[in-house]
């Protein structure tokens, strides 16, 4: 599990704990302000991303995936940041900016096995997956858009028609979902 120093403290851990910890080899150092309690090797995935540039919010392909939307491994891990944001210089991330008046729309924390990241709920994927169609290769694209129609008893369109009222094209996007779902 990757800890910050502050979820630590607020664990009831100190500083000198903390130290001490890294010395006796039960907690792991990956980078300052970054722990973790597996291994002195950290794997950089969404967890590790999630907890490093706070931020950033796991979209995508790697959202996808998560949600078991589909079988394709990403090869990146996908992030959306404000439109103003820092680049974040890894090869391990694409980070695609977005506009703040929607950026913040169906924001969740999502639990997978090794922590908690921030992504977007099932209807901003879905819109996601429609507005950004161009992107994604044609294969994965319907791939992805089978998984929405057999889970779509899941999906709250109302919440979708609300996300949409945040986007220029929310209108014309909204048809296309009920065409194609």
């Amino acid at each position: 599990m990757i800890y910050t120093t502050r979820e630590l403290l607020d664990l009831g851990e100190t500083e000198y704990s903390i130290r001490k910890r890294v010395d006796e080899g039960s907690l792991f150092l990956i980078e300052k302000g970054l722990y973790d309690t597996d291994s002195n090797a950290p794997i950089i995935d969404e967890v590790y991303i999630s907890k490093k540039y706070k931020t950033a919010i796991i979209t995508g392909l790697s959202a996808f995936y998560l949600y078991d939307l589909t079988d394709n491994i990403p090869d990146f891990i996908y992030v959306a940041t404000e439109q103003h944001s820092f680049p974040i210089r890894r090869k391990e991330v694409k980070q695609s900016y977005q506009d703040e008046s929607f950026f913040m729309i169906g924001l969740t924390a999502k639990e997978i096995s090794n922590g908690v990241i921030k992504t977007y709920d099932l209807e901003r994927l879905l819109i996601e997956l429609i507005r950004l169609k161009e992107k994604y290769p044609k294969e994965l694209y319907y791939e992805v858009l089978n998984s929405f129609r057999k889970i779509k008893e899941q999906i709250d369109f109302y919440k979708v028609n609300n996300y949409l009222k945040h986007f220029s094209n929310g209108e014309r996007l909204l048809q296309k979902i009920m065409e194609i779902i």
